[in-house]
């Protein structure tokens, strides 16, 4: 299924496979029943690369999982990457062993795999120690990548589709398929190469250096690509907080609103305050019929985290509400404040609600609550800066 969003400039783009609408992926890529788990492990940089393939993979192969590494998240927390009894990591050490050689006890309960350029790659596994300790595969020498439109290190260096195709060659023969997802490598290349050959018939007689692509317009680039290209996995939030009662000088969570765009599931959770006078509850919208259904923070955190998915990206309208949500479920959460980035865009610096009446835009909700008042805000600058960063 193609999930598109129309700019008001520029290309509708489907944010299923990240192509552009007219290049779409999603017909071709295969719906894989592969049984041996692949966990890839994604530098950050590499997420919004056009011609990554590990997007590609993850949405071939029935059990697999990608993590990006936001902000260091893995390795600030290496439980994100779950149990790793029986799994391998395909990675080419010095003592790795060839993948077509494991015997089928030794083949592994799941196949970690980390993408990005190769400085990157190393980078990573670097940075996670507990990927030192699992047995090390390789691929058999003499394979040869057909990637022509990303230069490669060496000729022996494959991509991550051409590698994880190879390694479930070799642990998994029978499984069908595996020729289709190369099928859908080679379409999106054929397709690049002949926008490619195209715009070189454009070029002046008797041009002789290389084609360079048109640099965004300075003000989408200080907009974070990850807004424009993570629309499937973004999450719009919006929190009120009040002194926490066991530490004066700290604040902790009062209440909490989110919405996920691309589906429009919501999530409202008010946390039980009873210290709180109601005067000021009430000035938040927090009215006793609201309060009704206020949880305890345990139940708060367990609720949030269920929302959320693997890989959400997070936009709000400050960092205090980025903070809230890493430091109560114990883990980094990637995210975008929307304040810093429409400050970068426009040098201006003003409240949530100033902005929205510098451009003219008005905020839909007419719910008496506060917080699901300003989500509405902040979805419209949301989209207001979506709109800029496809232009």
């Amino acid at each position: 299924m193609t999930t598109a969003v129309a700019a008001s400039h520029g290309r509708d783009t489907c944010y299923r496979c990240f192509r552009p609408l007219g290049s779409c992926l999603c017909d071709v890529i295969p719906a894989i029943d592969n049984r041996t788990p692949v966990l890839i492990l994604q530098h950050p940089r590499e997420r919004t690369h056009p011609f990554g393939t590990a997007r590609l993979v993850a949405l071939g192969l029935r059990q697999s999982e990608l993590l990006v590494d936001h902000a260091g998240r893995l390795r600030h927390n290496p439980g994100l990457l779950g149990p790793l009894d029986g799994c391998a990591l395909l990675y080419p050490h010095a003592r790795a062993r060839d993948i077509t050689c494991l015997a089928a006890s030794e083949r592994p309960r799941k196949l970690i795999v980390i993408d990005g350029t190769w400085h990157h790659a190393r980078t990573l596994y670097r940075d996670l120690p507990a990927l030192h300790a699992l047995p090390h595969l390789t691929l058999p020498p003499g394979l040869r990548s057909s990637f022509e439109l990303r230069k490669q290190p060496a000729a022996h260096c494959l991509s991550t589709l051409e590698a994880i195709v190879a390694a479930l060659r070799a642990l998994e023969p029978e499984t069908a398929g595996l020729a289709d997802l190369l099928g859908t490598f080679d379409r999106m290349q054929g397709r690049q190469l002949e926008l490619i050959d195209a715009q070189r018939l454009e070029l002046p007689a008797g041009h002789t250096g290389r084609y360079r692509k048109k640099q965004r317009p300075q003000a989408s680039r200080a907009i974070p690509r990850a807004l424009l290209e993570s629309y499937t996995s973004l999450v719009v939030a919006y929190s009120e907080s009040c002194f926490d009662a066991g530490a004066p000088r700290r604040r902790t969570l009062l209440c909490h609103a989110a919405l996920r765009p691309a589906t429009g599931e919501q999530f409202f959770r008010v946390i039980d305050h009873p210290e709180l006078e109601q005067a000021q509850l009430e000035h938040l919208g927090l009215t006793r019929d609201v309060l009704g259904d206020s949880v305890s923070l345990a139940r708060f955190r367990a609720d949030w985290s269920a929302f959320l998915r693997p890989g959400d990206l997070l936009a709000s309208w400050n960092t205090g509400t980025l903070r809230l949500s890493s430091s109560l479920l114990g883990k980094p959460q990637a995210g975008i404040a929307l304040k810093s980035v429409y400050c970068n865009l426009k040098r201006f610096r003003g409240s949530l609600e100033q902005i929205l009446a510098r451009e003219g835009l008005v905020a839909a909700s007419t719910s008496g609550v506060r917080a699901v008042q300003r989500l509405s805000q902040a979805l419209q600058l949301t989209e207001l800066l979506r709109r800029r960063a496809a232009a």
